[in-house]
């Protein structure tokens, strides 16, 4: 849910609203698909976030994509050591084909976490960053 609002602006009700959309949302899913992935000793979860840095001018979305990076987190603590692969894509703007977020490029971000060793697993990859960062 994107829209603009400073701190303070947006009332309680519209806070839970877009938390509902920007986190609830994730978590939901989250939690249907991966007791099974556990089970099975394997699997990905992947969170497409946005905004690397929070923006006082978007406090709901700020707010609502660092909750998406902590469930990252959380839902690794919590599947990980059953062979469940979390991790965020962050897209730090608007995707457009041509454009420095082209879809083409931006899917490497998700085949490569589906496809880590687990050894080596990233949970937190922003598109535009050093892949070997």
């Amino acid at each position: 849910m994107i829209r603009p609002d400073a701190p303070g602006e947006l009332d309680a009700r519209g806070q839970l609203d877009a938390w509902a959309v920007n986190v609830v949302g994730a978590l939901t899913a989250a939690a249907h698909v991966a007791p099974g992935m556990a089970a099975r000793g394997r699997g990905t979860i992947l969170v497409t976030g946005g905004m690397p840095e929070p923006k006082p001018e978007y406090v709901s979305l700020s707010l609502g994509k660092a909750g998406v990076r902590t469930l990252v987190g959380l839902l690794h603590g919590a599947y990980g050591a059953a062979g469940v692969h979390v991790a965020s894509v962050t897209v730090p703007g608007a995707v457009a084909p041509g454009g420095e977020n082209d879809p083409d490029e931006i899917a490497a971000h998700y085949w490569r976490p589906h496809t880590q060793p687990r050894e080596h697993w990233q949970h937190q990859l922003v598109h535009g960053a050093d892949p070997t960062a």
